[in-house]
């Protein structure tokens, strides 16, 4: 009964982005155009049987024109297409990634009478929002580099996702169970994988308020960001110690249902 993590799939993947990049430098007017137009000029020579020196000429032109086009592009890039392709695939990702959390939130409301998980998911899907949004940021860095706390942010939040989706694993197989001995331990973790997701907000709560509060330009704010960093860093920690426990979680409700 292995959990499902869409959000791992809503990376940027590097083959995806470089096809997307390819089609759109294709499809780029000053490319495309030429193209057509000088195949055009040279099919219709060859089908006609029509011998024009000039038109050949013109015909060929255009069509190393636009491999000229493409092949500078692709080499020294476009910067513009380069921002629009990723704000296209960011756009997907995003969509992608809020469809399964709304299914996500539909299957915890369904599963039980416990409301604490589905608030804790209302409660990250807030705070995620707030950083990608880049209202924690506004006014308060200053054009830092702050890569390394959102990527601690992003980890984070994907797990504390699983572990919410590994609370509905939890109770399904405790409810298969004939026995409260039996059930106890699956509902005993269940109850710490939602501890351990209440401590995981608590904390990106932390990091925002930490951030929102910094004077832009101090002396001490390349102190604070360390501090909010280190923070982070533990808190990762316990995350990746849960996420060995869910794998290990895994083979035992299997052994069990």
């Amino acid at each position: 009964m292995k959990t499902r993590n869409a959000l791992t799939k809503n990376r940027l993947d590097e083959s995806r982005w470089k096809r997307r990049y390819l089609f759109k430098l294709l499809a780029h007017p000053v490319c495309l155009v030429p193209f057509l137009v000088g195949l055009t000029d040279v099919m219709a020579l060859w089908t006609f049987d029509i011998s024009s020196g000039a038109a050949l000429f013109a015909g060929i032109a255009a069509l190393l024109f636009s491999a000229g086009f493409f092949l500078t592009r692709l080499t020294t890039g476009d910067p513009t297409l380069v921002r629009q392709v990723t704000q296209r695939l960011q756009a997907e990702a995003v969509a992608e990634r809020e469809k399964h959390l709304d299914d996500l939130d539909r299957r915890l409301t369904e599963a039980d009478r416990d409301p604490r998980p589905e608030k804790c998911l209302r409660d990250l899907r807030a705070l995620a929002k707030a950083f990608e949004q880049g209202h924690a940021w506004d006014g308060a860095l200053g054009g830092r580099p702050t890569v390394d706390i959102l990527a601690g942010v992003d980890k984070l939040f994907r797990q504390s996702v699983l572990s919410l989706e590994k609370t509905l694993d939890l109770g399904y197989a405790a409810q298969q169970l004939a026995t409260e001995a039996a059930r106890t331990p699956l509902q005993q973790q269940r109850e710490r994988l939602i501890d351990e997701v209440a401590k995981s907000i608590h904390q990106l709560g932390k990091v925002l308020a930490g951030i929102q509060s910094l004077e832009s330009g101090t002396e001490h704010q390349e102190g604070e960001l360390a501090a909010i960093r280190q923070e982070l860093d533990q808190s990762l920690e316990v995350a990746r110690r849960v996420k060995k426990r869910i794998a290990s979680l895994d083979e035992d409700i299997d052994a069990k249902v």
